[in-house]
């Protein structure tokens, strides 16, 4: 009885650097390709040797995995958490966190997540569905804010939808005085607080939030390339183009002024 083989996936094709990348996600990834995320994408293809393919997806960048590797439109990702269980993902390039965002001339003060429950702080800026809410649930600011922040999305209906506030209005909001503090993703605001010309204070929150289940929410992260399971063998040579454009990598976030922890 003739047993038939199972066909292997195809290979990769390794001249070719297949990398799938939101329209919607500045300062990470724009469809001009101006996002830090995008510069990384060509150190990794020009490391490789490779063609830099840059599959544009107008959709947030939640769904590049489901629309981007799942349908075969790309191979890999920038920037996903390490660890990330859809994906394959490399040794982490850079580590970051959540941080505070005040205008310099408000003297705000302190790096831990309940230094938001300060006399004088009371409207805050941040993106939706992130610890930010939590953090401001847990000190009691989340109700009295609510309305300030449906006025960032104009007040669009949530249900059945992605609705999201732009990281530069989370921070266009501090600097002209509509917010008291952001709360957000360090490499979401740091460009951001760059160019502000009302001269910013961003400060790393330095704990993590222990929920009252006992569930920790990091507000700290490693990130790294994520790889299509189905394309294993993309893995090592990527890792190779990390340690060898490191130098290069390094100097796209250092330019874009992100605050970067220790990798351990």
């Amino acid at each position: 009885m003739a047993v038939l083989a199972l066909a292997s996936p195809a290979l990769a094709d390794t001249t070719t650097l297949r990398v799938c990348a939101s329209t919607k996600d500045a300062p990470f990834s724009d469809a001009q390709g101006n996002g830090f995320e995008n510069k990384i994408a060509q150190v990794l293809a020009d490391e490789m040797g490779a063609t830099l393919d840059l599959v544009m997806l107008e959709k947030d960048a939640i769904y590049l995995v489901r629309d981007g590797i799942e349908k075969d439109l790309c191979d890999v990702l920038i920037g996903v958490d390490a660890g990330d269980e859809r994906l394959l993902t490399t040794q982490p390039y850079y580590r970051s966190g959540y941080a505070f965002v005040t205008r310099q001339d408000r003297n705000f003060e302190g790096d831990k997540w309940q230094d938001v429950d300060q006399e004088g702080f009371d409207t805050f800026s941040y993106r939706l569905h992130s610890p930010a809410e939590t953090i401001l649930k847990y000190t009691g600011r989340y109700e009295y804010n609510l309305i300030y922040q449906a006025s960032l999305t104009n007040f669009e209906d949530r249900r059945n939808k992605y609705t999201q506030v732009e990281a530069s209005r989370v921070i266009s909001e501090v600097a002209d005085g509509g917010a008291d503090l952001a709360i957000i993703f360090a490499p979401e605001a740091a460009r951001y607080v760059r160019d502000s010309r009302e001269p910013l204070r961003m400060t790393l929150i330095t704990n993590e939030i222990e929920r009252s289940d006992g569930v920790i929410i990091p507000l700290q992260y490693s990130q790294s390339v994520g790889v299509s399971k189905a394309h294993p063998e993309l893995l090592g040579p990527i890792e190779q183009a990390l340690q060898s454009g490191k130098a290069s990598i390094d100097a796209i976030l250092t330019e874009e002024g992100i605050p970067l922890l220790p990798s351990s």
